[in-house]
């Protein structure tokens, strides 16, 4: 008896160790009223080719932090195309009693990134209190639609590259004006030069 009371107490303290943090990244849980849609900017659901992410908000502002893992939209059908597919994301370094705030974006897939991606968007941000041993929701999430991210037009470019080229080159003859031989100094030997009789 003494056994198995001290083997439950051990495989109690490895659990309670090795317990982590989890968010169920879910944005529509109806029990819990959850509802937060995800469109398109024409106004469709984010559907397939779509990426979803929770990110965490520093406190001190800065990098948001993205955690893992990502998943996509329904495409079961239109109904559900602007929810995510649910799954559990890990919040690493957090222990229970922990309160984070977190960020919901959506993207492009073959982007690649949130940051390259020309189609995407973000959500409020929300606090919540984590607890070890069971995901806790996204109460508070509210819904968006992407927007289309304006790219730079060419010659908007072309004129960048040119002010750049022009900067460079008249940093490179500032310069030069103080270097011995170059500038002021050869316009000081040729005076020199003038004052001395011929042969």
């Amino acid at each position: 008896m003494k056994r198995l009371l001290v083997v439950g107490l051990s495989v109690t303290a490895c659990l309670s160790a090795a317990a982590q943090c989890f968010i169920g990244f879910d944005n529509r849980v109806r029990p819990e009223n959850i509802d937060a849609p995800v469109f398109r900017p024409d106004g469709s659901g984010a559907g397939a080719g779509f990426t979803a992410g929770l990110f965490r908000v520093p406190p001190g502002g800065g990098s948001l932090e993205p955690l893992f893992p990502t998943t996509t939209f329904i495409t079961l059908s239109p109904a559900g195309t602007p929810y995510v597919s649910p799954t559990v994301v890990y919040v690493p370094g957090a222990k229970s009693g922990d309160v984070v705030t977190v960020r919901m974006r959506a993207w492009e897939t073959a982007a690649g990134s949130y940051e390259d991606a020309l189609i995407r968007g973000e959500s409020n941000d929300i606090r919540l209190t984590l607890h070890e041993g069971f995901p806790v929701s996204l109460i508070g999430l509210q819904g968006f639609t992407m927007v289309v991210v304006p790219e730079p037009p060419p010659g908007a470019l072309l004129a960048l590259g040119g002010g750049l080229w022009l900067l460079a080159a008249r940093r490179r003859e500032v310069q030069g004006l103080g270097r011995p031989g170059v500038g002021g100094s050869t316009v000081h030997r040729s005076g020199l030069a003038a004052g001395r009789p011929r042969a």
